[in-house]
C-alpha cells in the first residue's frame, strides 16, 4: 500500500487545499547598448541611462514629409501674359491639377508707372522751353512710355533727327519738369496736399546729379599714387585725433596742477562750474564793501598779502619792457607744511560786483550811463581799475543818497515834534497828534503827510518817541 500524499492528509483533516504558487518568471536580461564596452557595462549595470544616452550613437534627423504619397503629374501647357499687348503665346510646365483657365500668376507684378500726356493748349501755356521743341518733347515721352521709364535704355535709344545730343541728365530734367508742371496746373487732381506730395516725387536736381557723377568718375579714375596719398592722409588724420585726445588729457592734468589739486592742498576743491569757479558767486563782506567773486583759492587764502621780496632794478626794467605786472599773493589760512600755492586765474574773472542790497540801484545807474557791469569788452589792467573806481563811486553815491533821505526824514519828524511842543502847555505830556474841531489833523500836519506816516509808525513802536515832557523855561 503506497503512502498517503499531502493532498490525502488535507482531505482527512478537512484543511483547505493549498493554492498553487505562481511560477517565477526570470527577468529578461538587459541588452548591452551599443557604444559601451562589455566590461564597462558589467561594472555600472543597467542603472545608468544618462550615460547610455551620452555614449549612444546620435540618430539622424528624419526627412520632412512635404506632401502626400505618390508622384505629382506635370503637363506642358500654353499661356498668355496679360501684361503683353501683342498676344504672344508661350508655354511652361505646370501641375496637372491646376486650372487651365487661371490667369498667369506673375502678371500681378507688372506695375506700370503713370503715363503723362498733354494737349497743345497745355504745352503752349505751361510747357514751352527754348531748348526743347514740341516734336522733340513728344519723341522723348514716346520713348519713355515705350521703355517703361528705364532712362538708361532711353538714353541709349535716343536719336532725334536734327536735334542736338542729349545726356541722360538732360532727358530726366525735361521729363520731370514737364510732369511737375502738369501736376501743378491741372485742376481737379485731388487736394493741395496730395498734389504737392505727388509733385515732390518728380523732383530732380540736374546740377547735383552731374556733380555726383563727376565725383564718382574721379574716384574710379584715381591712380595708385593718389590712393597711397589718400591712405597716408587718412592715417595722418587718425594720428591728429589721437594727439588731440592726449593734449586734452595733458591740459586737464595741467589745470589740476595749477589749481593745487596735486600740490598737497587737501582742502582745495575743484568746482564743477570751471577751473576758476562761478564769477556770480559772492561772498559776504563788511557794510559798504563791494562783493568780489570767489576764486578757487578763496576758501584757503585770507585777505592778508604775502610779503614780496625786493625787486632788483634789472628785474624791474625787464618787467616794464615786457609789460609784466607783479601782484601780491594771498597768505593761506591756518598752518601748512607744504609750500604756499596760489591758483592761476584770469583777470576778467575778478570783476567786482555790488552788494545785493544796492545791486538794483547801482545797475540802474550804470545802465543810464551805458555801461555793463557784468562784462567788459577789453578787461585790461587799466580798464579793471577804472571799472572798480566807477563801481565805488556809484555805490558811494547810492549810500549817500540813502543817508540823505534818512536825514531828511529825521528833519521832517523833528519839525512835527516842534509843532506839537508849541501847542502843549508847560508841564503836560502830549501822547497824541493834534486834531481840529472836525476831528481832522491840523493843517501843518497835512502839509507833512510823509512825516505823519513816519510818526505814526514810530509811535506804534514806542510811545516814548512821540510823548515827552517839555523842559521848564528858565527865568
Amino acid at each position: 500500500m503506497s503512502g498517503a500524499s499531502a493532498a490525502d492528509v488535507r482531505s482527512i483533516l478537512s484543511l483547505p487545499t493549498a493554492q498553487p504558487q505562481p511560477k517565477k518568471t526570470a527577468a529578461p536580461l538587459a541588452r548591452k547598448p551599443s557604444g559601451i564596452s562589455r566590461e564597462l557595462y558589467s561594472l555600472i549595470g543597467p542603472s545608468a541611462p544618462t550615460l547610455v544616452a551620452q555614449v549612444a550613437k546620435p540618430r539622424l534627423k528624419q526627412k520632412p514629409n512635404l506632401g502626400g504619397g505618390g508622384s505629382t503629374k506635370w503637363v506642358w501647357r500654353s499661356f498668355k501674359n496679360p501684361a503683353r499687348a501683342d498676344g504672344l503665346e508661350l508655354g511652361h510646365w505646370v501641375k496637372a491639377n491646376t486650372d487651365p483657365d487661371s490667369e498667369y500668376p506673375f502678371a500681378r507684378y507688372n506695375a506700370k508707372s503713370a503715363d503723362y500726356t498733354y494737349t497743345q493748349d497745355e504745352y503752349t501755356s505751361h510747357l514751352e522751353d527754348p531748348e526743347w521743341s514740341k516734336e522733340e518733347t513728344d519723341y522723348l515721352f514716346n520713348l519713355i512710355r515705350e521703355y517703361d521709364s528705364r532712362f538708361y535704355i532711353v538714353a541709349d535709344r535716343y536719336e532725334f533727327p536734327g536735334g542736338s545730343p542729349r545726356s541722360m541728365e538732360d532727358l530726366k530734367d525735361r521729363y520731370y519738369s514737364v510732369c511737375r508742371k502738369l501736376i501743378r496746373n491741372r485742376p481737379g487732381e485731388g487736394d493741395e496736399a496730395s498734389r504737392s506730395q505727388l509733385a515732390s516725387s518728380f523732383q530732380f536736381d540736374k546740377e547735383r546729379e552731374v556733380t555726383r557723377k563727376k565725383y564718382l568718375l574721379s574716384l574710379e579714375n584715381r591712380t595708385q599714387k593718389e590712393l597711397v596719398e589718400e591712405e597716408a592722409l587718412y592715417i595722418e588724420l587718425k594720428r591728429f585725433e589721437q594727439n588731440e585726445k592726449r593734449f586734452k588729457q595733458d591740459r586737464d592734468r595741467l589745470l589740476r596742477t595749477l589749481l593745487g589739486a596735486e600740490c598737497g592742498l587737501a582742502d582745495l576743491s575743484i568746482d564743477e562750474d570751471g577751473p576758476l569757479g562761478d564769477p556770480r558767486r559772492k561772498r559776504r563782506g563788511a557794510p559798504g564793501e563791494l562783493d568780489s567773486p570767489a576764486t578757487p583759492s578763496g576758501s584757503l587764502f585770507s585777505s592778508s598779502a604775502i610779503p614780496r621780496r625786493a625787486q632788483s632794478a634789472k628785474s624791474a626794467a625787464h618787467d616794464a619792457l615786457h609789460c609784466i605786472y607783479r601782484t601780491d599773493g594771498m597768505m593761506p589760512m591756518g598752518t601748512s607744511t607744504k609750500a604756499t600755492h596760489q591758483a592761476v586765474y584770469l583777470r576778467s574773472f575778478r570783476l567786482s560786483y555790488p552788494k545785493a542790497a544796492v545791486a538794483a540801484k547801482v545797475t540802474q545807474i550804470a545802465n543810464e550811463l551805458g555801461i555793463s557791469l557784468s562784462r567788459l569788452v577789453m578787461p585790461t589792467r587799466d580798464t579793471l581799475a577804472h571799472h572798480d573806481a566807477l563801481l565805488d563811486a556809484i555805490t558811494t553815491l547810492v549810500e549817500m543818497k540813502k543817508v540823505g533821505d534818512r536825514m531828511e526824514q529825521d528833519m521832517r519828524t523833528a519839525k512835527i515834534r516842534l509843532g506839537l511842543r508849541s501847542s502843549v502847555p508847560p508841564g503836560e505830556v502830549d501822547t497824541s497828534m493834534e486834531v481840529d474841531e472836525d476831528g481832522q489833523p491840523a493843517p501843518d500836519t497835512l502839509a507833512e503827510g510823509r512825516a505823519q506816516s513816519v510818526v505814526s509808525t514810530r509811535s506804534g513802536r514806542s510811545r516814548k518817541q512821540v510823548g515827552f515832557r517839555l523842559p521848564q523855561p528858565v527865568a
